[in-house]
């Protein structure tokens, strides 16, 4: 008779078993949490490959049912609701989301190469081959797959995939000069990059001709779905009604302390005149990135000297400028993580090079240290880096079920802190930060209301333009994101409010608080859902007095 093993050994191989087949159909995946085996391999998507996928995730679903849960550790039991939840999740979507809202950027393989050029892999020269060899085969089944169901495309998503596709071929054109290929290039390189590339454009071509005609999908997820996501992405224990309250309050009452500030600064509450005064004071264009680099360092050495938090041990961030295939998802600045196992744990911090003056302005002086907070120090960089660092948090479950009330939460709480603690020092800079968190609440109401309350893109766009002075082109370039990735927008807010509230009670109730301490413990959990990392770091009556202060009850001071 074969020795039952204990459940927690149970547990283990159930999800070593799962992520071993799991990452054969998300190959990108594997490669950002640094696990070798997969980097030659693109992304599958037969109808055949997406059966066995909801087969995988339903057998996983039933092993974890039959293992006793009370019988793991605490971090094993809080892995296994995120493992749980995100197959369920998935299945949700493969089944019943994305055969009626079919994203034709999907099938792009461009990011399949680039992360290869960013991330530690095994066999770099193979690897780059095996992929770039693969491509044109890939987009010439994507257009088949396309062709049959053409009407579920969302125009919005159509316009972003042509011009991924046709920048992703610029890329891949320079990809010879590239340092990491050409001390090393990979046999018949050359021809690779112009089959690659001739299948990209043709693919755009395809697009164009083949599908702009014809697409006409909707991108609402629907409220069902919406409310799903905060169930079991985000543990918020709430539904989209009471989410959307929250952003109501959030903007009421932000936007009343933003008036308040903007006529303490300028005799008036004119929010745009105040705004265009201010990015009047900008680097000149070739000045753009030593800036960002000066201003990221300054943030670091402030952080360090006021001891705010544990810093990593080992880091390292890069600004460069943002690839020319990301440069219509990133308009001004974003952040990209390093991998787990990089021993550099090497981050990009990318600036966009602005086209003209309009979009030179967005780059002012004040405003960019406050990015800098927000993408470096103590923002992004130093959380994803110190949940690399801490093998609790970059266990799989976790490193693969990032929630944006964590990370986004933290990032947007990190512009109040370092404003209090006077590194953002400027008179004006109260007034961006209001301004910021106005946005960041506007956007839980245009999240919710996008995909639950059928919001056009329009009237949303009418709504940043006429509360935040956005260009149109901007608003309608941050909706097309808002518009793919349902629940994430509503994570900055939701979480820099929930930390807020937790932070003003422990300094209310627990002797020898420091900052120090408290930023050290909600950095232990990983970039999970902020929920779960209260529960687990803090405790369940901080978790439950936070959230009823926050969606319940009053929200934190503006």
């Amino acid at each position: 008779m074969t020795e039952r093993l204990p459940q927690s050994h149970a547990f283990e191989q159930t999800l070593a078993a799962y992520y071993r087949a799991w990452f054969r159909y998300h190959p990108e995946a594997a490669v950002e949490t640094g696990v070798p085996g997969y980097a030659r391999l693109l992304t599958p998507y037969r109808d055949e490959d997406r059966g066995a996928l909801v087969h995988l995730n339903d057998a996983l679903i039933v092993g974890l049912d039959e293992l006793d849960g009370a019988a793991l550790n605490p971090d094993q039991q809080l892995d296994l609701q995120l493992v749980r939840n995100a197959a369920r999740l998935e299945n949700e979507y493969l089944l019943e989301i994305e055969p009626q809202r079919l994203d034709p950027g999907k099938f792009l393989p461009v990011h399949a190469v680039y992360q290869l050029l960013i991330r530690p892999v095994e066999d770099f020269g193979a690897s780059l081959a095996a992929r770039l060899a693969a491509i044109p085969a890939h987009l010439h089944g994507a257009r088949a797959q396309l062709s049959a169901c053409a009407a579920s495309v969302p125009p919005l998503w159509l316009g972003s995939a042509i011009t991924g596709a046709r920048r992703g071929a610029e890329f891949l054109r320079d990809l010879p000069n590239h340092p990491k290929v050409n001390t090393a290039p990979p046999a018949e390189l050359d021809d690779a990059v112009a089959d690659a590339c001739r299948a990209l454009t043709e693919y755009a071509d395809f697009l164009e001709r083949e599908i702009g005609g014809r697409a006409q999908g909707e991108f609402a997820c629907g409220r069902a779905y919406f409310d799903e996501l905060l169930q079991r992405r985000h543990f918020l224990g709430l539904d989209s009604v009471a989410l959307r309250a929250l952003g109501e309050r959030l903007f009421e009452e932000t936007g009343a302390a933003l008036k308040k500030v903007c006529r303490e600064l300028s005799g008036t509450d004119d929010v745009a005149a105040l705004t265009r005064r201010i990015q009047a004071d900008h680097p000149a264009a070739d000045e753009l990135l030593a800036v960002y680099r000066r201003e990221m360092q300054a943030a670091r050495a402030f952080v360090s000297a006021r001891d705010l938090v544990t810093p990593p041990a080992a880091t390292a961030l890069e600004v460069v400028e943002t690839p020319v295939f990301l440069r219509h998802r990133i308009p001004f600045a974003a952040y990209s993580e390093p991998s787990p196992t990089d021993p550099e744990q090497q981050g990009y911090y990318y600036v966009t090079p602005p086209q003209d003056e309009a979009e030179l302005s967005e780059h002012d002086r004040i405003g960019l240290k406050h990015t800098c907070v927000h993408e470096a120090w103590p923002g992004h960089h130093l959380q994803f880096v110190t949940a690399n660092l801490n093998p609790r948090a970059c266990a799989l479950p976790r490193l693969l079920n990032p929630s944006a009330t964590l990370y986004e939460g933290w990032a947007l709480y990190c512009e109040q802190l370092m404003h209090e603690q006077g590194f953002l020092d400027r008179p004006e800079s109260r007034f961006i930060l209001l301004k910021d968190r106005l946005w960041r609440a506007l956007r839980i109401l245009i999240d919710v209301d996008l995909h639950t309350r059928a919001l056009t893109l329009e009237a949303a766009a009418d709504l940043m333009v006429g509360h935040l002075g956005f260009p149109r082109s901007q608003a309608l370039a941050e909706l097309r994101w808002y518009s793919q990735a349902p629940t994430v927008p509503m994570g900055y807010a939701a979480g820099w409010a929930l930390i807020e509230a937790l932070r003003e009670r422990l300094q209310r109730l627990e002797a020898g608080f420091t900052l120090r301490k408290f930023h050290d413990r909600l950095l232990s959990q990983g970039s999970i859902a902020l929920p779960l990392v209260i529960q687990s770091a803090f405790g369940e009556a901080d978790w439950r007095a936070a959230r009823d202060a926050v969606f319940f009850g009053r929200s934190p001071a503006p």
